[in-house]
């Protein structure tokens, strides 16, 4: 991991350990402390989550890169030229990366090195897969326009591959999501019906079955101990929101990471939907 890397994910980690140590300060002894983990590891999942974001709009953006060079190479503009008009477009996050190739190729740096040592950077396997690709074929005596064309071509038919994958997998991710809210239902359902049924059963001990009743009057005494159960549901709706987020994105995307997203959606609405519904369906204690 280079310096810039330790230094990106330092300040995330920074955030959430002050997070989580004044949260599980607060929280401690209670059954909210769950949250101290969450608010320790959400800093450094979000940062993990916005560079690989960002790796993916570098990675959409690289073809239309390579498609404006290889129209400024088949209208004769040399490579040097193409590069300085190029580095004015907005790339989104592969600008700056562009304009370091423009200026280096400049300076007099060959093109082929200038390209490694800028896009070399970017920890992305189909750009520097492509790169190599580019590099070998020139270095071998590779026309710029052919392998510009052919590189570009590539790249456009990953991305028609991958709007192909998630077209078919979205029917996978619909089941997925409805699966999880019938699951947020039958919490509430258990919350709101089932458990002061429970609670507002005596309890029957052997002594019934025996008939003794001045047993079964002293545990009837025997004040019963208070359970949580609201507390248990809620910390239970949070980690299967945490845990199913990162399947449906391996599912849809190919990617655990991108499942984030689908963990922030899932546990935001859960949660909501959770509260708002015992607090007006669970009748107040007496």
């Amino acid at each position: 991991m280079d310096t810039n890397a330790i230094i990106y994910y330092g300040k995330f980690f920074l955030i959430g350990l002050a997070a989580g140590l004044v949260s599980f300060y607060f929280l401690a002894g209670t059954s909210s402390v769950i949250l101290s983990a969450l608010l320790f590891g959400g800093p450094l999942m979000l940062a993990y989550y916005l560079k690989n974001r960002a790796i993916k709009g570098m990675e959409d953006n690289f073809r239309v890169f390579l498609d404006d060079l290889r129209d400024l190479l088949q209208a004769g503009v040399n490579i040097a030229d193409a590069l300085n008009i190029i580095a004015r477009n907005d790339y989104g996050p592969l600008t700056v990366y562009v304009s370091r190739l423009a200026a280096k190729v400049k300076l007099g740096i060959p093109f082929e090195k200038a390209m490694l040592a800028t896009f070399g950077e970017i920890r992305s396997i189909l750009i520097r897969k492509i790169i190599t690709v580019i590099n070998q074929t020139l270095r071998s005596g590779g026309n710029f326009m052919k392998v510009f064309t052919t590189s570009a071509q590539y790249v456009e038919k990953i991305e028609r591959l991958k709007k192909q994958r998630n077209s078919r997998t979205m029917s996978t991710l619909f089941n997925a999501y409805i699966m999880f809210y019938v699951f947020v239902l039958i919490i509430i359902a258990m919350q709101v019906y089932f458990i002061p049924m429970i609670q507002d059963t005596p309890s029957i001990s052997a002594d019934l079955l025996s008939g003794n009743l001045s047993a079964i009057s002293q545990a009837s005494e025997i004040k019963k101990p208070e359970i949580n159960f609201s507390a248990h549901f809620l910390d239970l709706l949070i980690v299967q929101s945490l845990f199913a987020g990162p399947m449906i994105g391996k599912i849809s995307e190919n990617s655990l990471v991108a499942g984030l997203k689908h963990s922030l959606i899932l546990l935001s609405t859960s949660v909501t939907v959770y509260i708002i519904a015992t607090a007006v369906l669970v009748p107040a204690p007496l």
